[in-house]
């Protein structure tokens, strides 16, 4: 942004023009390789991931250190979306974590996600450990999913457990 504005400020017949143009775009591309390095992460096995898969096991490893609850996360296939709806499906399986820690008794559950065919989807379970199916909607995971163009279910187990599924349209 300061080079923008430098060359913003700088006049047409400026001789140092070229050598900002130059400097802008150098930075451009030396950001952008920064954003490729930051997107990735090494795990354990020395595989590289996609950052914000790194953030939802932080996340379910947090569940798992205050509520005991033990969340598999896992992706098949690439997620290639833009780091908006990234943002969003952050919220959403933040959303449904939350939910499953405050509403159920649950001690397993999973996030898993995978972007086939032209849609984005999550999935959000946890084991139903023998309590009653409970019948409900998740509002906020359902208007989030809608005003992304997609939609949102639950289907119930007959061990009580919930499945909440969410479609989003890439």
């Amino acid at each position: 942004m300061g080079l923008s504005a430098v060359r913003n400020k700088a006049s047409a017949d400026n001789p140092l023009i070229e050598d900002i143009d130059k400097l802008m775009a150098m930075a451009a591309q030396v950001i952008g390789d920064l954003r490729r390095y930051a997107g990735t992460f090494k795990n354990a096995l020395g595989q590289t991931e996609p950052v914000f898969l790194v953030v939802l096991r932080q996340q379910a490893a947090q569940v798992r250190e205050f509520y005991g609850i033990d969340i598999e996360v896992s992706m098949e296939g690439e997620l290639n979306v833009s780091d908006r709806l990234i943002a969003e499906v952050m919220q959403v399986v933040r959303e449904g974590l939350s939910n499953i820690c405050k509403h159920t008794v649950a001690q397993r559950g999973c996030v898993k996600l995978q972007c086939a065919n032209g849609w984005l989807k999550i999935q959000i379970e946890n084991e139903g450990a023998g309590a009653p199916a409970v019948d409900f909607m998740p509002r906020s995971i359902t208007e989030r999913a809608a005003a992304l163009g997609g939609r949102a279910h639950v289907r119930s187990g007959t061990d009580g457990g919930t499945s909440v599924q969410v479609e989003i349209p890439v």
